[in-house]
């Protein structure tokens, strides 16, 4: 089923304020009570759809959590979930797993390194493990003609950096919640993300310069990083000295605070501080998918 954004915009327009309001205030809620009781499973190694442990496996009741492969989770195995949940259900459940290990730096999804054409193209690390989900134009239009004829997205999981799960063993289908979510992407008046803990390194990108600078704490192990900071110091006009950049450093090693706030902090009206931000190495490559020409 295709949606006509115009269309759901005039619905959604035709809505009182109160209406719009108890909306909202349910979606939050619900959201609350589905990551609270995510994240106290996921310290006790429970999964909170099923209740069950990580490391357990029932055929007859696919859960998300067979993806993390603590149990004797199977390729063969993987309709069985997609058949009962939708991408943004198996999307939010390993982005939050995710970040319990690693908060945004573990979720490859920025802007710039998705190709053009592409609806989805992002990969997740957990652990062992990267997840990555691709869908081009012509996917989730569907290839004409073909036993694939209909929206589908594909997926990849790789183990220790071999193929598990390839991008070409499935052509999973779109829900219809997922075609209506999916369809107002681009639209300035819906917005949808993953929630709190769902959040990924082109969200990570996205805060102002100077909140990250006021609240990024250095780190001394490199893969823990969220960012990288290049900070250059034009001091042309009133020279320092190598004692000033010494007690700069001093102080943001004391404090926890980035070595370009100190700089902006204390050299302000006396040196120009230009700090550029980029996302850290660390953070996943994003698995690539060639189309195969029909």
């Amino acid at each position: 089923m295709k949606y006509d954004p115009k269309e759901i915009k005039i619905v959604f327009e035709s809505l009182t304020p109160v209406a719009i309001q108890e909306i909202n205030e349910k979606d939050q809620a619900e959201h609350v009570r589905q990551k609270d009781a995510f994240i106290e499973g996921y310290k006790r190694g429970v999964c909170y759809l099923c209740g069950k442990p990580f490391k357990t496996i029932t055929h007859s009741e696919p859960c998300l959590h067979w993806l993390l492969r603590r149990c004797k989770f199977k390729k063969k195995d993987f309709p069985n979930i997609f058949k009962k949940y939708s991408y943004h259900n198996m999307a939010a459940f390993l982005r939050w797993c995710a970040n319990q290990e690693q908060f945004l730096s573990n979720i490859n999804d920025l802007d710039e390194e998705k190709p053009q054409k592409k609806i989805l193209c992002y990969s997740i690390k957990w652990k062992n493990i990267k997840w990555t989900f691709d869908c081009s134009s012509n996917d989730y239009s569907g290839h004409s003609g073909s036993q694939v004829d209909f929206p589908h997205y594909h997926f990849q999981m790789q183990i220790d950096g071999q193929p598990f799960i390839s991008f070409s063993d499935f052509h999973v289908p779109f829900t219809n919640d997922d075609l209506f979510t999916l369809s107002l992407s681009s639209e300035d008046w819906y917005h949808h993300d993953f929630g709190s803990i769902g959040s990924g390194m082109q969200d990570a990108v996205s805060v102002s310069m100077d909140k990250v600078l006021e609240h990024a704490t250095t780190t001394e192990d490199e893969s823990e990083a969220t960012y990288h900071f290049s900070t250059i110091i034009d001091a042309s006009e009133n020279p320092l000295s190598g004692e000033e950049i010494y007690e700069i450093q001093q102080e943001a090693i004391r404090t926890g605070k980035s070595f370009a706030l100190i700089a902006q902090q204390r050299l302000h009206g006396r040196a120009t501080v230009k700090t550029v931000v980029r996302p850290a190495d660390s953070i996943p490559d994003i698995a690539r998918r060639t189309e195969r020409k029909r």
